[in-house]
């Protein structure tokens, strides 16, 4: 299969493959794919064509020194001229009408699609189930085999957003995320693995990190993702580390993002209920561990351009230590998504 690595992950000796030709990952790609294969098919038709063509009369019609007059004069001829007008015209009405029928075939909602809510934020996303109303940001589990409708938008009237597009690259196009209206995408997810999301549509100074992940599981473990979400309720920690991130946590964190349990935070920030869970940080810029969370929480204004999180320069580094403790206690035991394939 033909791939393109676009980044390696710091402190990871690989990256993600961003795999167009990746058809097993779902019906969307190979439909998708086998259209591109025909307008490949006929672009390399065209190629051959006029490059045998203009070989063919530059080397028949070549100058050679041996000419003792001008040669005989061609004005105009009808058979050609109808031949390359009406050529065309056929590889365009084929083209366009394959395209028709993918487009009529991609954009027909699936029987029974569990239905995920997307909402694009300068410059994260927020994802809601919305059977359960389990909500969580920068990552989407999702189960395999089972037929998905995102239902994306951007911001909300009470905090206006910009235009931004959502895509997972190996798995399904892309839809604009446009503020005050609702698109749809489709897609049945089909090979388990870490998919790569991003926003393809320019949005500001942190466009190009505006990323997310897409784990793609079994039913078994999304079921007890989900179920695990749902029911959950943090607790007060014991641990004496833990019990003064929390204490941190609620003077520092709490305003603005979401702990369920612990705080209620606002819409426009992410959900960390389950950020022991998450693979990533900064919105899928950074492998979640303590050598980038620490700088993360301390001045994520100086990782990536544009964020509306402040810096917190009156933290220490113990403090920052101990947040990023509790944070990471919040988590739905008994899963790992890590070690999944990426995509």
């Amino acid at each position: 299969m033909l791939g393109l690595v676009l980044a390696a992950e710091p402190g990871q000796a690989g990256g993600y493959t961003l795999n167009i030709w990746n058809t097993q990952a779902s019906a969307y790609n190979r439909e998708v794919v086998g259209l591109m294969t025909w307008v490949l098919a006929f672009a390399a038709l065209v190629f051959v064509g006029v490059t045998g063509a203009l070989v063919y009369v530059t080397v028949k019609f070549r100058r050679t020194g041996r000419e003792t007059s001008e040669p005989e004069q061609t004005h105009g001829n009808d058979r050609l001229e109808v031949i390359w007008t009406v050529i065309p015209t056929v590889i365009v009405l084929v083209i366009f009408g394959l395209t028709a029928q993918s487009m009529f075939k991609l954009d027909r909602p699936p029987a029974g699609a569990m239905v995920v809510e997307v909402r694009a934020w300068q410059f994260w996303w927020d994802f809601v189930y919305k059977e359960t109303g389990v909500r969580t940001s920068s990552e989407l589990i999702l189960p395999v085999g089972r037929p998905v409708t995102f239902e994306i938008t951007s911001g909300t009237r009470e905090f206006p957003e910009v235009i931004h597009s959502f895509r997972i690259t190996s798995m399904v196009g892309t839809v604009d995320a446009i503020p005050g209206v609702v698109t749809r995408l489709s897609v049945t997810p089909e090979k388990i693995g870490s998919y790569y999301g991003q926003c393809v549509e320019l949005c500001g100074a942190s466009h190009s990190n505006m990323r997310f992940r897409v784990k793609v599981v079994s039913q078994e473990d999304f079921d007890r993702w989900i179920a695990g979400a749902a029911a959950y309720q943090a607790v007060a920690p014991t641990d004496p580390a833990l019990v003064r991130g929390e204490g941190l946590f609620r003077q520092q964190c709490a305003a603005c993002h979401t702990i369920r349990g612990v705080s209620e935070g606002t819409i426009n920030n992410p959900d960390l209920t389950f950020f022991g869970n998450r693979t990533t940080v900064g919105s899928g810029m950074w492998p979640n561990r303590p050598e980038y969370l620490e700088p993360w929480i301390k001045n994520s204004p100086g990782m990536k351009p544009g964020v509306k999180m402040p810096a917190f320069p009156n933290l220490s580094d113990d403090d920052v230590k101990a947040i990023a403790a509790y944070m990471m206690s919040h988590r739905v035991d008994g899963l790992d998504f890590s070690k999944l394939e990426k995509y």
